[in-house]
């Protein structure tokens, strides 16, 4: 589609712009400053009157979470992040078993930090059983590394 007769609607929007224009005044600074808080705090001082709102009872805000659970949580979703990019490299054939050793170091790392975490923060009975067992999957998949389970005969 061709569109004809551009400069007639050209000229006649910027002649409208041109004629909108208007000449700066020769107040200064001050006098424009005062001017604008003059009428701002004029229209301030007017009393306004508020309506009532009452709030959506269905609404309830969350609970909080103790920070001690969420620190629990994020250590063990890490551990399980850790045991996870094992699990893909274990998967991998072209992975040797040194390959994987500084994962099993960082694992025995990560238990000592959930060791810690369950000694020394309080959480409540479920978490603790998930940290119970994220601690015991780790230490069962160092055990078996060091044993020699993953070797291919």
């Amino acid at each position: 589609m061709k569109i004809l007769n551009t400069e007639q609607v050209l000229k006649s929007f910027q002649r409208e712009s041109k004629n909108n224009v208007q000449p700066l005044a020769d107040k200064k600074f001050d006098a424009i400053l005062k001017d604008t808080v003059k009428n701002t705090a004029t229209a301030s001082t007017a009393t306004l009157q508020t309506a009532f709102i009452n709030p959506t009872p269905v609404l309830q805000p969350a609970p909080l979470v103790p920070s001690d659970q969420i620190y629990a949580a994020d250590s063990i979703e890490d551990m399980i992040n850790i045991l996870d990019g094992y699990r893909e490299k274990l998967a991998n054939p072209g992975i040797t078993m040194k390959q994987l050793d500084p994962d099993i170091k960082e694992m025995s790392r990560g238990m000592e930090n959930l060791a810690h975490v369950l000694e020394s923060h309080p959480v409540d009975e479920g978490l603790r059983n998930i940290l119970n067992q994220t601690m015991v999957t780790i230490s069962l998949e160092i055990s078996k590394f060091y044993r020699g389970d993953y070797i291919s005969a």
